[in-house]
């Protein structure tokens, strides 16, 4: 008889121990998506790796929070692509 787990009490770790997982690095692992690309400087390939390396960091040991993502991948990459630009919002004074 199997069991259900909830995704909530497994974390990627866990299986990689229980059933062998490895992480897919062949680069052509999906060819499809790597044809008539742009090309990619040094310096964002290193960018890209540490992004990578990251996720997969956040992605092993949960819980995957999204404020974490925001500052471990979203934002590094949309740096990179340049859409980045930070702005704070005006000062509010609340008088009790």
């Amino acid at each position: 008889m199997s069991q259900t787990i909830r995704a909530t009490d497994l974390s990627l770790h866990d299986l990689e121990i229980q059933f062998g997982l490895q992480l897919a690095v062949d680069d052509q692992f999906f060819p499809e998506w790597q044809t008539e690309l742009p090309e990619i400087t040094d310096i964002d390939k290193q960018v890209m790796n540490q992004v990578k390396a990251s996720y997969f960091n956040l992605v092993k040991y949960p819980p995957l929070l999204e404020d974490t993502v925001k500052m471990a991948v979203l934002g590094p990459l949309l740096n990179i692509c340049g859409f980045l630009f930070v702005s704070s919002s005006d000062e509010i004074r609340i008088f009790c």
